[in-house]
């Protein structure tokens, strides 16, 4: 019967979870610049959204029961 060298897979899985370990800090650190990114640019969707409604011309009543007419048909 083949004998196990229990110091030597102890030493391989203690190094197989050091490098999982380590891959998962990299890749929560990448997840958490990425959804920062989003974040930025969710701030600033928002505030181009925002000037978009600013700079529009307003409805007139007219043109509003227009819209509303056109919708129903």
């Amino acid at each position: 019967m083949m004998e196990i060298d229990v110091a030597a897979d102890l030493e391989a899985v203690t190094t197989q979870i050091e490098n999982g370990l380590d891959e998962l800090q990299k890749l929560d650190a990448q997840r958490q610049e990425l959804a920062q990114q989003i974040q930025n640019l969710n701030g600033v969707a928002m505030y181009l959204r925002g000037k978009e409604k600013s700079t529009e011309t307003p409805f007139t009543a007219g043109d509003t029961e227009a819209e509303t007419n056109t919708e129903e048909t």
